[in-house]
Formats: C-alpha cells, structure tokens, sequence
C-alpha cells in the first residue's frame, strides 16, 4: 500500500514553505515513504532547513541534488518545480504525515507476514515453533517502537486543562487519589495512586518482600476495580491488572494470595489439610476472588519485546490499567550488553 500523491504533496508543501518540515519531521523519517527518491528528498530537504542559512526552493534543493540518478531520470529542477506547483493551497501536513506513516506500518506488517510464513515453511530443525514466534514478536514490537514519535510539544493551556481532569478525578473519588490505589493508604496519599505515566521501580534485599508487597497490589487495585464497577462509579480507582512473574508460577501467587485473604497457612493449601470448617472458608473465598480482573504470566525468561507485545494485547482485550513485573533482572534483553547494568536499564 502506498500514496504518491500524498508523498509529492507533502515535498511540494514543504518546498512552499519550508516550516511546514517541523510539523512532518515529528511524524515521519525518510523510510516512510515508498518511492526512494522521495525519501532522500525528504531527508535533504530536512539537512538543509537543519543547518539554515538558506531557503529550500527547488533551484537550491536542484543545486544540492543533482547528482542524484533518481532527479537526473524525472528531470531535474523541472521535477521540483512540479512539486512546488502541485502543492495544496492550505496544506495539512498533519494529515499528508499521518497517512504516509500509517502506510509504512502497513508495508512494515506486511514483510513481517510474508518472513512468518516464510520461515514456518522454510525454518530449520533446530529452530522451533516458540523461536519463531519471539522472532515475529520481536518484528512486531520492532514496527511498534519505530512508529512512536509522540504528540509533540504541548502547549500550556493544554497541560493544564490534563491536570484539571486530574484533579476532577480525585475529587469524584472522594478527594482521596486521581491514579490506580495500591491498596496501602500512606503510598496513594504520597503518590496520589499509581499514576499512567509512572514508571516504579520497588528495590529491597532479597527476602524483604517485594513480591508480596506486589502481589497485594495487583489484588487490591483488581478488587477495588470490581467494586467500582458494581458502585458504577464514573471514575473507577481500582483497575485491571497483568502481571508478570518471572519467579513464581501463576499457582504460587494465586496460593498467597487465597492464604492471605483466608487467613490460612499456605502449607494446609499445599497440603490440602482442612477442617470443615477452613475448608468452607477456602471455597467460598476462592468463588470470591475467581471473578477479579488479575491476570498472571509467569512465562520464564520473557523478553522486553514480548512483555511489550503482551501488554498492548492485553491492553486491548482487557483494558489493563496496571502492570507489575517481577522481577526486572530475570526480564531478557532484546540484545546483549557488555555488562548486567547495560542491560538492565534496558
């Protein structure tokens, strides 16, 4: 799929006024566009308005390219020249950039689609099927990554009118928090809840109990979600939770979790040692919580590039409004570094 109209009128937009290159380079490179011509007019037409001190027109933008075998075979200046006439009175350049990028996305997934099916034919023996598939998913996240520019800039009017709708959730919540709760008082009272922009990072010795600080968590802000909805409240606290865990199995955490709110040891779970009465208690609290929006992968040695790819699926699905990893070390890089710390911070 692809548009050269759209292309040509882009460059002829730009080659009428050459501002109209800040608003296209935030959306666009140069590989979005199909024609390869049009791609290294695009990036010489950005050097050029980078550096300054000179007016890209079509005879300077001629002068800069036509060595180009692309420019000699459509005519040289003459080819600018067309672009610049062509160019629409009232440019949208926002338009013309979005759609050349969502076209590229689609060219991008359509490679990906043929590599997949070419290497599920095709594919070794000693590559199997889970292989293949982190490579898919790595190609995708890959595609995902590179078609992320952003907004740009706001303005403030515009930040303060999203700390405004903030704030009007807070207070429909009763003054309390404007992010997911946590479940603990004193962190929503420090943090305001786990807000969507927030990235955080719990550190501890081992044995300190960060995984069971994450586990309440997840359990809090999945129950409190359940509860909003049957309030019908109009801005629910609590949200729908994916968690990753890298250590545990999905049983285990399930375990802590049914022990917790049963107040019964794990081992008489493990074990399956109840009374009638405990055993009472454990049913019907396991009928209680089956319902929560928690979900678990505890798939091993996971890759950034497939806790991505999940979580926008679940995203999508589930409409997750928190993610909790546990924990960062065990997550595998997309690439070796030459040090664990490198790494890491990946």
């Amino acid at each position: 799929p692809y548009d050269i109209d759209v292309e040509q009128a882009l460059l002829g937009a730009i080659l009428s006024d050459n501002r109209s290159m800040e608003r296209a380079s935030a959306l666009i490179k140069p590989e979005h566009f199909y024609d390869p011509l049009h791609g290294r007019i695009f990036e010489t037409m950005s050097h050029m308005i980078e550096r300054g001190g000179v007016v890209v027109t079509p005879l300077t933008l001629h002068a800069t390219m036509k060595a180009d075998p692309g420019v000699i075979e459509t005519g040289g200046q003459a080819y600018f020249d067309a672009l610049q006439a062509a160019a629409p009175a009232i440019p949208n350049i926002r338009d013309y950039a979005g759609i050349l990028a969502d076209l590229a996305v689609r060219r991008s997934l359509i490679r990906i689609g043929e590599d997949i099916v070419n290497t599920a034919y095709d594919a070794p023996t000693e590559k199997d099927s889970k292989a293949q598939i982190a490579e898919a998913e790595k190609a995708l996240y890959a595609v995902a990554e590179t078609n992320k520019y952003g907004e740009g800039a706001l303005d403030f009017h515009e930040a303060l009118r999203r700390t405004v709708e903030a704030a009007e959730r807070a207070a429909a919540r009763g003054g309390r928090i404007s992010g997911v709760t946590s479940g603990f008082h004193d962190i929503d009272n420090l943090l305001g809840g786990l807000q969507p922009s927030d990235l955080l990072i719990l550190a501890g010795r081992p044995g300190m109990g960060k995984t069971a600080l994450g586990t309440n968590m997840a359990f809090h802000a999945a129950k409190q979600y359940m509860r909003d909805l049957e309030a019908n409240a109009e801005y629910p606290s609590g949200s729908p939770v994916l968690f990753f865990s890298l250590e545990m199995a999905a049983q285990q955490l399930s375990g802590r979790i049914l022990s917790e709110q049963t107040e019964l040891e794990v081992w008489k779970i493990r074990n399956g040692r109840f009374s009638e009465t405990e055993w009472e208690k454990f049913v019907l609290t396991m009928q209680e919580l089956s319902s929560l929006p928690l979900y678990i992968d505890d798939t091993g040695g996971i890759s950034i590039a497939q806790i991505a790819a999940r979580a926008r699926r679940m995203k999508r699905e589930k409409n997750i409004g928190l993610i909790i990893i546990d924990y960062l070390q065990l997550v595998e890089p997309s690439r070796r570094h030459d040090n664990r710390v490198q790494e890491i911070t990946e």
